[in-house]
């Protein structure tokens, strides 16, 4: 009886065998690094979104303290002169006593591309100050300012345009509105751009009687 021994692998089955290989193994490193670079955009959109809401959350808490809008001009403790208008806000914030105030200003840094909120000591309210609450902004899109606001009278549709300070006829509810970016993996240079809107009410807005 004749034995016949087993037959290896010829050289063109064995190139076979390893560009099917370095295929799977293309395909599967492509799927890994795409799941992973959207898991890091993924952080970085909610990160942007976050870096926004927080000075949101801010601005929000100062105007509903506010007793009203100031329409200016002011100069501030730190020489500046600031009017409320659709980028910049002055609020009159009275201090807990109800026996001093302070004017409380938003206004956005095109310089350096940053949100500053001054306090600004009128009759012994608080302390003057500058901090900067955001530095990642960026234009609207359309080349206008990050920082925008809109003022409503007190039924909340009539849009108020001038006499901000006008304690009848001025704002009640100002609405915000923050653009923000941040940053992503392999977007074409194209950062995440993210619009962050909302409304507050004057609860403390002064009214004559």
């Amino acid at each position: 009886m004749r034995w016949s021994s087993p037959r290896g692998m010829t050289l063109i089955e064995l190139l076979i065998v390893i560009a099917i290989s370095a295929i799977i193994m293309i395909a599967l490193l492509e799927l890994y690094t795409g799941g992973l670079k959207y898991f890091f955009n993924q952080n970085s959109r909610a990160d942007t979104i976050e870096d926004s809401r927080v000075p949101m959350a801010g601005i929000s808490r100062d105007i509903r303290g506010a007793q009203n809008i100031v329409n200016g001009p002011i100069t501030a403790y730190n020489g500046v002169p600031y009017t409320s208008d659709a980028n910049t806000l002055i609020l009159d914030i009275p201090d807990i006593t109800n026996t001093g105030f302070s004017y409380i200003i938003y206004s956005y840094d095109s310089i350096n591309h940053r949100l500053m909120r001054i306090v600004d000591q009128q009759t012994g309210g608080l302390e003057n100050r500058t901090r900067v609450i955001a530095d990642n902004l960026i234009d609207d899109g359309s080349g206008g300012p990050p920082l925008k606001f809109k003022y409503f009278g007190s039924d909340g549709t009539t849009e108020v345009t001038s006499g901000y300070a006008d304690a009848t006829n001025g704002a009640f509810i100002v609405e915000v509105e923050l653009t923000a970016q941040g940053r992503a993996i392999q977007r074409a240079g194209q950062p995440f751009v993210e619009t962050v809107r909302t409304q507050a009410k004057l609860r403390n807005k002064v009214v004559p009687g």
